[in-house]
C-alpha cells in the first residue's frame, strides 16, 4: 500500500490529540503538530462463503453437533481467563471434561458437559465486565506475577474475575482494556481485524522527517514490517510523537525508533481502538459504556 506525506507538505495543528478518539483523529485538519499519514483503501471486512453440507446422520445427531463450541471458549467466556491462556490450560494437563483430562486444541464440549480447571468447576451464566484502566508505571499486567511485584489488578477492586485485555510493559503507561469476556479480549488481539493503538511517544532527541517517513514505509521488525497508519510529531516538543498502529507485536514501539538510532524515554498509550482514557488520573479505572462495548464488539464482528 502506498504511503505519503500530505500533499501540501505543512506542518498542520492537531489540537488536544490525547483527548480524541480514534474514529475522530483522521477527521482533524486544524492542528498544530506536523502529520504523516498513509491512504487506507483496503477493508478488513471479510465475506463469509455459505457452505452447504450434505446431512449423512439423523437430525437429532446433527442438531447435537451444531451445539458443540471450542473447549478454550467456554473456559474464556466463564470468565477466568483469557481464550490464549485458555489453550495454554488445556495443554498443560489442567483441565478437564466430564472427569476426563483433555489436552487436544479444538476440543469442543456440548453445554451439558461438566468442566474443571485445576479441579474447580468453571462458573456459569457470568455477567460480563468492561473497564479501562488508565495504567501507571511500575505495574505489571498480569493478574498475579511470580515475583511478588504490583500488577494491575492491584488498582482494581472488585469480586468478579477479569483479566488484561494484551499487555503493556511495566514502565508503558496508559490505556489498558479489562475483562471477562474471553470472545472479545481475543477478537481485539488477533491481527485479522487490524485494530488501532495510538501511542504518545518521548525519544532521546528530534524525530527527524526522513526519519518519519521510514517509518510510515515500514521499518522491518523480527521478519516483518511495523504497520503504523499515522505519525504526529508535536511543534512544541519534536522529541515527542504520536504515532497510530494495528497490529501489537511486544515492545514494538520501542523496537521501531531503536532500528533508526532513537531511544523512547517514555510510552503512554492513548487509545485503544475507540477507547481513551481521557479525564482518567493515573491508576484510576471506570465502566465502559454501553455505547462503548456496542462499538468494540462491532469492529470484531459480534455485531
Amino acid at each position: 500500500m502506498e504511503k505519503k506525506i500530505d500533499s501540501s507538505g505543512v506542518i498542520k495543528a492537531k489540537k488536544h490529540y490525547e483527548e480524541k478518539s480514534a474514529a475522530s483523529r483522521s477527521e482533524s485538519s486544524h492542528n498544530k503538530k506536523t502529520r504523516f499519514t498513509r491512504s487506507s483503501t483496503e477493508s478488513f471486512a471479510q465475506s463469509r462463503a455459505k457452505i452447504s453440507l450434505k446431512k449423512s446422520s439423523p437430525r437429532a445427531q446433527q442438531n447435537k453437533e451444531d451445539q458443540l463450541t471450542r473447549l478454550n471458549k467456554v473456559i474464556a467466556d466463564s470468565g477466568i481467563t483469557s481464550r490464549r491462556n485458555a489453550d495454554d490450560l488445556i495443554q498443560q494437563g489442567v483441565v478437564k471434561v466430564n472427569g476426563k483430562t483433555v489436552t487436544t486444541l479444538g476440543f469442543r464440549v456440548s453445554p451439558d458437559d461438566e468442566i474443571s480447571v485445576n479441579g474447580n468447576p468453571i462458573p456459569q451464566n457470568i455477567k460480563k465486565i468492561y473497564i479501562v484502566l488508565n495504567k501507571p508505571k511500575d505495574y505489571i499486567v498480569s493478574v498475579k506475577d511470580e515475583s511478588n511485584r504490583q500488577t494491575v489488578m492491584d488498582l482494581i477492586k472488585l469480586k468478579s474475575r477479569i483479566f488484561p485485555v494484551g499487555r503493556l510493559d511495566r514502565n508503558t503507561t496508559g490505556v489498558l482494556l479489562m475483562t471477562n469476556d474471553g470472545d472479545l479480549s481475543h477478537r481485539l488481539l488477533h491481527p485479522s481485524y487490524e485494530i488501532e493503538k495510538t501511542y504518545a511517544a518521548l525519544l532521546d532527541r528530534n524525530l527527524l522527517e526522513k526519519d518519519a517517513k521510514a517509518i510510515l514505509a515500514g521499518i522491518e521488525i523480527e521478519g516483518s514490517k511495523a504497520n503504523v497508519s499515522e505519525l504526529f510529531i508535536d511543534p512544541n516538543n519534536t522529541r515527542k510523537v504520536y504515532l497510530t498502529l494495528n497490529e501489537g507485536k511486544n515492545h514494538e514501539v520501542k523496537l521501531l525508533f531503536e532500528m533508526l538510532g532513537y531511544k523512547v524515554k517514555q510510552l503512554d498509550r492513548k487509545a485503544f481502538a475507540n477507547i481513551t482514557a481521557s479525564r482518567l488520573p493515573k491508576g484510576d479505572w471506570r465502566f465502559l459504556t454501553k455505547h462503548e462495548v456496542f462499538q468494540l464488539k462491532k469492529m470484531v464482528g459480534l455485531f
